[in-house]
């Protein structure tokens, strides 16, 4: 002990240096929007290059969860395209036209860091700018709504998760289109909170919660989850419990969603943002 307190005194200057460079790069991040982007980049690819070899090694333990997940999303796939053939049959003057205009396109990225057990939560995929992510891309899963793309490197990307209390869903009832803010309280990370649903509407457990497709990021329709319990909060809405149908603790594939009509939507809504 009385070695390494020497070592100190007779280095002080060093130290002392140091904590003041560690201090004026802490400022310079903070108060300067390029260079915490820059930060936020640098982190992405570093986290991501390390994370990277850890998955490679957990994948191959999980090839049958994996595998099993694949048959079910091809299956919903298939009874999707029946779906669309079934309704081109039936109705044979509609051709092609009932196929909307394609709006947007899927990248499949795998999951090789997650966490459940912070209040903010972030999780790391395996794809980045290289690969056309961009932030604010929602990322989903086959089973329901995982978060939104916060930073990008050259070949990752950090998701903030729906398991952060920084984030916010806009949501629907899916039976009677009532909607309202999704958000999570920190505690469950199966359980979220809808809010702002006003206490009239008839609400009952075990029904469906999608996204709205009120923002430029999700489309309509994604399942959220289901209502688990629900209470009068006030005197004018309801506080709603949502069972999430994503498992955040099994997560491994997603899709991150490219909406192509975004940028002419946000220039239409700015035009008049300022009435």
């Amino acid at each position: 002990m009385r070695t390494l307190l020497q070592f100190i005194i007779r280095n002080h200057f060093f130290f002392l240096f140091l904590l003041m460079e560690i201090f004026s790069f802490a400022m310079i991040f903070r108060y300067n929007r390029y260079q915490k982007a820059g930060a936020l980049n640098f982190a992405s690819s570093v986290q991501g290059f390390a994370y990277s070899k850890v998955f490679k090694f957990t994948e191959y333990l999980n090839l049958f969860e994996i595998n099993q997940d694949l048959v079910n999303e091809n299956n919903l796939l298939h009874n999707q395209l029946d779906h669309y053939k079934q309704r081109a049959s039936s109705n044979p003057d509609m051709g092609e036209t009932y196929l909307p205009r394609r709006k947007f396109t899927y990248i499949q990225a795998q999951v090789i860091s997650n966490s459940v057990n912070k209040q903010y939560n972030f999780i790391t995929l395996d794809r980045g700018r290289n690969h056309g992510i961009k932030p604010e891309m929602a990322v989903i899963s086959p089973e329901g709504i995982v978060g939104v793309v916060y930073a990008v490197s050259a070949n990752y990307s950090t998701v903030i998760s729906m398991l952060n209390r920084d984030f916010m869903l806009s949501t629907k009832i899916r039976k009677n289109n009532y909607f309202g803010p999704l958000t999570w309280e920190g505690i469950d990370p199966g359980t979220a909170i809808l809010s702002e649903i006003p206490y009239h509407v008839n609400v009952q457990k075990g029904d469906t919660i999608v996204t709205s497709g009120y923002s430029t990021i999700f489309p309509e329709g994604l399942l959220v989850g289901k209502v688990s319990d629900f209470e009068v909060e006030g005197s004018n809405f309801f506080k709603i419990d949502v069972e999430l149908s994503e498992d955040f603790r099994q997560l491994a594939h997603v899709y991150i969603i490219n909406n192509l009509l975004s940028e002419e939507q946000i220039d239409l809504e700015e035009q008049f943002s300022d009435d």
